[in-house]
């Protein structure tokens, strides 16, 4: 992948900028999803909220897995033709990985509780578009399309809080907010794919041979091999917890944690996810490890002034606004915030350079960080449930551990990006029409 140079403060201003105008963006989306909590948390119960967490919970787990990982591949092809063989290639992997899921939902159904049994079919349906965004996403960061990746983190926030919102006042059941989610992934699907492919690039992608979407398969198996197990257990880090904390303490706990999770982790979605899109772009136009380890700094930096000191500050604070924004039966959810600010302070820093060992192909590397991160978070967890600690007891234990394994995958991002230098590409010749 050529790179052209660029001098120090043209591309410093070019990188400053890209990674304003995507977190302003995000920023207000996730603004308006914030807003919104005290509305939802009157138009819900925390029975309603738990079931809306458990679902969200699963779908964000067999989401990241949807397309085989395949999607990341993006970041690594040589040029456009490539791309939209990959693009082939995970489209496939959604269909097929959301049909293994609708069929082991019906099958398992019998063993689904009465209130959950709607989820048999309404996760693959979650799933299926949370792994077509993913896609859409990816194709934005390799080709630069900046400007409609930050459109689309506001559009997907921006378009639930109103559907949620909407549908709770309409009355519409206790599957509403679910209902909100899939129709907002349906929304930002629409924008990306009217926004980034021509109907020629259609066509491309229908002609393209199976024959050269195996190759592809071929030359990127890192990716469902190594990423795949690693992408599992970078999101059942953050979204088991709820499933284990409902099934440990009930579905009303699991709502309240559900909506702390939201109102804490809500700045490493408008600020660090974008600061990561914003480094894997920047990696893709210039792959040399000086610049990247200097951008990775500076990105670190950003995001411990905007995000850190202002999640330890809200952690702190939570226990004494919750009452008069949420209401008297949210008590639990002030005290759960502030046991996961620490996690989520951690996992800020630990999220703009999280691509990093995807970047350099050692896929194998970032499986090992997320299992060990995993075993951090989910043996205080098991641990302290088994010994009968209190659930709020069980929660700072967890955060605790999580932190550790955050702090694990900076040092070795950081490892990576201060290694020697070198390039990676991706350019096997593709066999057939694209």
């Amino acid at each position: 992948m050529a790179a052209k140079p660029a001098t120090g403060p043209t591309r410093t201003g070019a990188l400053v900028r890209a990674a304003a105008g995507v977190s302003a963006l995000a920023l207000t989306g996730q603004l308006m999803l914030v807003a919104a909590i005290p509305i939802l948390t009157r138009l819900y119960s925390p029975e309603d909220f738990g079931i809306f967490t458990i679902y969200l919970s699963i779908v964000n787990i067999v989401g990241a897995i949807a397309g085989l990982r395949f999607s990341t591949s993006l970041y690594v092809v040589e040029d456009r033709a490539h791309a939209l063989v990959a693009l082939k290639l995970t489209l496939v992997a959604v269909c097929f990985t959301t049909s293994v899921v609708l069929t082991a939902g019906y099958l398992l159904s019998d063993m689904v509780p009465g209130r959950l049994q709607h989820l048999t079919y309404l996760v693959p349906i979650g799933m299926a578009a949370v792994g077509v965004a993913d896609v859409m996403n990816c194709w934005c960061l390799r080709f630069n399309h900046m400007r409609d990746f930050g459109i689309g983190r506001l559009i997907l926030p921006a378009t639930m809080a109103l559907l949620q919102v909407s549908f709770g006042l309409a009355h519409l059941g206790d599957d509403a907010m679910i209902r909100a989610h899939i129709l907002s992934q349906a929304v930002l699907i629409a924008f990306l794919c009217v926004r980034l492919l021509k109907w020629e690039d259609i066509r491309r992608i229908a002609r393209a041979s199976w024959g050269s979407v195996a190759a592809t398969a071929r030359r990127e198996y890192k990716f469902p091999l190594f990423e795949l197990p690693s992408a599992l257990a970078g999101f059942a880090i953050i979204n088991l917890p709820a499933i284990f904390i409902g099934s440990l303490f009930g579905t009303a706990f699991a709502g309240h944690f559900g909506v702390a999770a939201r109102l804490v982790t809500g700045p490493v979605t408008l600020i660090a996810l974008p600061l990561s899109s914003v480094f894997v772009a920047e990696a893709s136009k210039d792959f040399d490890r000086q610049h990247l380890l200097g951008t990775a700094c500076g990105l670190l930096v950003v995001a411990a002034g905007l995000i850190v000191l202002p999640v330890l500050g809200l952690g702190f604070v939570s226990p004494y606004v919750v009452v008069p924004l949420l209401g008297a039966s949210w008590i639990p959810t002030g005290q759960i915030m502030g046991a996961l600010a620490l996690m989520c302070a951690a996992q800020a820093l630990s999220t703009p350079i999280q691509e990093a060992p995807t970047l350099f192909r050692r896929q194998e590397l970032r499986l090992l960080v997320n299992l060990v991160r995993a075993v951090f978070v989910f043996a205080p967890l098991l641990i302290g449930a088994h010994l009968g600690f209190d659930p709020l007891q069980v929660i700072y234990m967890m955060a605790a551990g999580g932190a550790t394994g955050y702090a694990l995958g900076i040092i070795v991002a950081l490892f990576l990006l201060n290694g020697p230098g070198g390039a990676r590409t991706s350019g096997a010749p593709i066999n057939g029409p694209v």
